[in-house]
């Protein structure tokens, strides 16, 4: 039970948003990959374009293969955006090598996640980066990285494909939606984990994932006439934060919408419109030990007319004496 829990142990992932970086393929330049759904589609098309995931070969993804603790290292370190030394020749685990033609490449994936105290290897001295990673580790990984351990040992289970130490991690994965039974009804939590899984389980973590640190407001614009969009680092209280909109120190009536995420919200204002001067957004309502920059500005502009739209079922107008011809005027923000 000890190793089996020190897998697990070491994947106690912290997932931050996927890198920006567009590494220009999709879920289309693999073969095995042909047959998704959509939804399963738009998963990996996320984790492939941001280079948190490549295939196997640059036409096969792998679908199906087992997956490993060298792959499951690279793909840990790069979720959580940890520094990678590409350079890094040597590892603190004798059983990591840049020489090994197979594992070789995730020395300094590893290395970053001991550094970041993420694991403590597999054994003493060693990371085992050959070892596969079964179903029920798995689910442990992804309950962990969400914080709700203390939640998965509250719970039990019944699966008899799953160990005992397993069972409350196994239950709280399947009711968050993280993983899923087999056709048979049972999870086959001893069996190793492909790499389809982790993908689609490491996806589904991050959309409930709430990152550590403080909230911050990240940025504020007009995106209306009458609209301003908030942002914010992470997820935010909705039933303790309050937003307020100043323009030149005067306070500007609004309602304030919080997106279902709750990255965002709109704040509409009630009885005016957006105009030239400078504007702030204000955040408050929330513990100051979890708060950082509360504020955020924008210049404002007044509405102008961008462009005309012609109302017509085509381009062509009939000839007749009298002809109405309908238009519709659009401002900056494309509205009417």
């Amino acid at each position: 039970m000890k190793k089996s829990l020190s897998v697990v142990l070491s994947a106690t992932v912290a997932l931050s948003m996927f890198s920006s970086v567009a590494f220009g393929k999709t879920s289309a330049d693999f073969t095995d990959l042909k047959d998704l759904d959509a939804a399963t589609q738009a998963k990996f098309d996320a984790m492939i374009s941001a280079g948190i995931f490549d295939g196997v070969t640059d036409t096969t993804f792998g679908l199906k293969d087992e997956m490993n603790r060298a792959q499951f290292a690279k793909v840990a370190a790069l979720i959580m955006g940890l520094d990678i030394n590409k350079d890094l020749k040597t590892s603190s685990f004798s059983d990591v090598s840049v020489d090994d033609a197979a594992n070789g490449y995730a020395l300094p994936y590893i290395e970053a996640l001991k550094t970041a105290g993420v694991t403590d290897g597999y054994a003493e001295g060693q990371y085992n980066p050959a070892g596969k990673v079964t179903k029920e580790q798995l689910a442990t990984f992804l309950v962990r990285v969400l914080g709700k351990d203390a939640d998965a040992k509250a719970k039990t289970g019944t699966d008899a494909t799953v160990s005992g130490w397993a069972q409350g991690y196994v239950a709280l994965a399947l009711e968050l939606k993280l993983l899923a039974n087999g056709e048979d009804g049972s999870f086959g939590g001893m069996a190793n984990a492909t790499r389809d899984l982790l993908l689609t389980g490491a996806y589904e973590a991050k959309q409930q994932y709430v990152p550590a640190g403080k909230v911050s407001v990240t940025g504020a614009k007009a995106t209306g006439v009458q609209t301003v969009t908030v942002n914010f680092n992470k997820p935010v209280d909705t039933d303790k934060a309050k937003l307020a909109l100043t323009k030149g120190g005067a306070d500007v009536v609004t309602t304030t919408a919080f997106s279902a995420d709750k990255k965002s919200a709109v704040m509409t204002l009630t009885d005016a419109k957006i105009s030239a001067g400078e504007y702030k957004v204000s955040m408050s309502g929330l513990d100051e030990a979890t708060v950082d920059k509360t504020t955020a500005t924008f210049t404002g502009e007044n509405e102008v007319l961008q462009k005309i739209d012609f109302v017509s079922a085509n381009d062509t107008i009939a000839y007749a004496d009298k002809v109405i011809v309908k238009a519709k005027a659009v401002n900056q923000y494309g509205e009417a």
